[in-house]
């Protein structure tokens, strides 16, 4: 090193602040959790960052390419981290500097592993900096290195890579490299690539042809329409295939950079192909063509083919022309009964309101199939004047009624809802129903007080549907009208409509406490099923207030409200009644009584809760003790199989010598044992010795073979060594 124009004492100043900037770096460790983002990255230099991205990755390269995966997984997972986050959006300097240092270390001496990962992660970040390092392996000796550097350049966007590989396309001598190196100048769609891929397309082998003419149609230039067509009948019938696809796909390129004529030109050489090519081309000529194009689209509407058709209908939707509309309106007037559907669904798919009439018209078809084409077509170009024509056809039975139902829910416009609404007072029963279900279907608030009203129909219809709207659409507010429903009817089907309705009415409010008040008050003066009805809704609304209302049902002099009562706490939505169900469970005088509760207690308690593990384990083995008959002891042994604490296998063991349930307690005893065995080894060990003793089930000896395992070298590491 020559020093010119510097005093010694000057060099002696610059030596020592170099010094003391190497002395600041901390160690390769802390640079590794630095890059990787794991702590806050200092500020560098250019030459800064290059030499902590070298220093870190030297230290990760000894093992990178390692045999065992085991070794070289740390390393290359580490890269792969550092890697991403130099790729981050904003930095640059890191991308570049993580680059260069990855690049430099791809030499002949590096192992063929570490090569490939290094690469991988090239590809990603890779840019013009590390393209020299990356072609010099094009003509490695590892055919794993050298496809990873072909990828590599292929991702690459700088024009660099696309140059280099221009530059292997030149040089490779066999026919399976040419065709990778072709379909990664393929990839990148560069139109500077277009003269090689236009030769490469005559060439007499089938798979390095096919891959400049599939090449050709990524690039999407219309000088390529000569040599693509001439591929389509060269060589084998795979690659007669592929010519013929890329044909296609080169019309489409075509079309989306603009160049329609040269595009139609295309589709319509091909609607003489069969099958899917033909289907292809005539959605292309919907893509590129106008009006002029729907005679063609109107031959092929007749076709018997179902996928034709549907083709066709897509692309009279595609068609931009502003005349086509019109046309196809016109057409569907005078067309076969077997071409209407589609006529009417391309023209309903086109939006259009002002071809309303052509529905209107068409939804009076002798032809089942076309009428329901015109109804659903009305839910897409209707308004508020179809509603009374929707809701006669609704009112019917089979596909008609089906349709008008579908598309009374969806047809658009400010005024549906409103004639809806005014249709409510209609005098026919079965139009009201159809009335109310679409206000239903469509979410309609403003309907529920015209819902209470008609929930007290005369008609049996009515009132159901009325009470199922009004779960659907009405407001927590509307609750305390839905309870005197509820309290009003005699009706046991109507009961249990409004029933479902409170809970789902209730369901809009957030609050426990608040939405149960209007059926608590209901509650207070109800008598008879209504009573029953409204201690069952609120079961399923739960909160602290239902619960005590609840409780005070439990004690009612009434035995139907009594067993109402129990029936709704075996149901309860939480743990909060536990503690009642568990004193039915143990002071019950009916049996049914006691099984209802102990079966709701062992429920209630394996809900997901936030209770501690001991907790839980102490309540189901309370239960355990409860119950009267193996059916619910079996429960609550599933319950506590759950539970990982060592009460819960504490409870279990003594049930291994009861025949009845040594099968559920096996099972129970060696999932709670698999949990707790790190804790409780002993206790884990003589539970599983038992298990063995009594099981014959070969699955659950396995278990508990392994589990006794674990147990005793818990219990052999912990013992003391002398």
């Amino acid at each position: 090193m020559r020093i010119h124009g510097i005093g010694l004492p000057a060099v002696a100043i610059l030596l020592a602040s170099v010094t003391f900037v190497m002395a600041e770096e901390p160690n390769v460790g802390e640079l590794t959790r630095e890059l990787k983002g794991e702590k806050p990255a200092a500020e560098r230099t250019p030459a800064q960052l290059d030499a902590v991205y070298a220093n870190v990755l030297d230290a990760l390269m000894p093992d990178m390419g390692n045999e065992d995966t085991g070794k070289r997984g740390g390393p290359q997972g580490t890269l792969e981290a550092i890697a991403f986050r130099a790729s981050r959006p904003g930095a640059e300097a890191e991308r570049a500097a993580c680059s260069k240092a990855i690049a430099a270390r791809l030499g002949p001496d590096v192992a063929p592993l570490a090569r490939v990962w290094l690469l991988r992660q090239l590809e990603r970040i890779g840019r013009a900096e590390a393209v020299p390092q990356i072609a010099g392996l094009l003509s490695d000796k590892d055919a794993l290195v050298r496809e990873s550097a072909r990828r590599a350049l292929r991702k690459n966007p700088a024009k660099e890579a696309n140059d280099a590989l221009q530059k292997a396309l030149g040089s490779t001598d066999t026919a399976a490299w040419r065709v990778a190196v072709i379909k990664a100048l393929a990839e990148r769609r560069d139109p500077s690539n277009l003269s090689l891929l236009l030769k490469e397309a005559a060439s007499d082998s089938d798979d390095v042809r096919s891959a400049a003419v599939a090449g050709l149609a990524k690039i999407g230039d219309k000088s390529a329409v000569g040599p693509v067509a001439a591929a389509m009948s060269k060589g084998s019938p795979a690659a007669r295939r592929v010519a013929t696809d890329s044909y296609l796909l080169l019309a489409d390129a075509l079309a989306d950079k603009g160049d329609t004529a040269a595009a139609l030109g295309i589709y319509r050489k091909m609607l003489s192909s069969p099958g899917q090519l033909k289907c292809a081309a005539i959605i292309g000529i919907g893509r590129s063509g106008s009006a002029s194009d729907l005679p063609t689209l109107f031959d092929a509407v007749a076709d018997p083919d179902p996928k034709l058709r549907g083709a066709c209908v897509e692309a009279m939707v595609l068609l931009k022309a502003t005349d086509v509309t019109a046309a196809i309106a016109a057409k569907a007037k005078t067309a076969e009964p077997g071409m209407k559907p589609a006529l009417l669904q391309a023209l309903a798919r086109r939006g259009d309101k002002s071809t309303r009439a052509t529905f209107v018209a068409a939804a009076e078809d002798a032809d089942e199939a076309v009428r329901v084409e015109a109804i659903r077509g009305l839910g897409m170009v209707g308004d508020a004047a179809a509603v009374p024509l929707l809701l006669k056809i609704a009112a019917t039975t089979g596909k008609p009624q089906e349709a008008a139902r579908e598309s009374l829910e969806r047809v658009k416009g400010a005024d549906v809802d409103k004639a809806l609404l005014g249709a409510m007072d209609g005098k026919e029963p079965n139009s009201r129903v159809e009335v109310i279900r679409a206000l239903s279907a469509r979410r309609v608030a403003a309907a529920t007080p015209g819902l209470l009203k008609s929930a007290e129909d005369a008609d049996a219809g009515v009132r159901s549907e009325s009470l199922k709207a009004l779960g659907v659409v009405a407001p927590p507010g509307a609750l305390p009208a839905v309870a005197a429903l509820l309290v009003k009817t005699e009706d046991g089907g109507a009961r249990s409509e409004a029933a479902n309705a409170l809970v789902s009415i209730a369901g809009r409010e957030a609050d426990v406490e608040k939405r149960s008040e209007p059926i608590l008050k209901a509650l207070e003066s109800a008598g008879g099923p209504a009573r029953l009805a409204l201690l069952g809704v609120v079961g399923r609304l739960g909160g602290r207030k239902s619960l005590e209302a609840v409780r005070a049902a439990v004690k009612d002099n009434d035995e139907k409200v009594r067993d109402a009562a129990i029936r709704t706490l075996a149901d309860w939505p939480d743990a909060a009644a536990a503690p009642d169900l568990l004193d039915i469970a143990k002071g019950a005088a009916s049996e049914t009584h006691q099984v209802l509760a102990i079966r709701g207690y062992v429920r209630v308690v394996r809900l997901q809760s936030g209770r501690p593990a001991a907790e839980t384990a102490r309540m189901l083995a309370a239960a355990l003790a409860a119950a009267k008959r193996p059916d619910e002891k079996k429960q609550a042994l599933g319950g506590l199989a759950e539970a990982r604490h060592i009460g819960a296998l504490e409870a279990v063991v003594p049930c291994l010598d009861d025949a009845a349930l040594k099968e559920e307690a096996t099972h129970a005893a060696v999932r709670i044992g698999r949990e707790i065995v790190n804790d409780n080894p002993e206790a884990v060990k003589a539970a599983m010795q038992k298990v063995l003793e009594i099981s014959k089930n070969a699955d659950i000896q396995r278990q508990a073979k392994e589990t006794l395992d674990r147990a005793e070298q818990k219990l052999k590491e912990a013992k003391p060594k002398k």
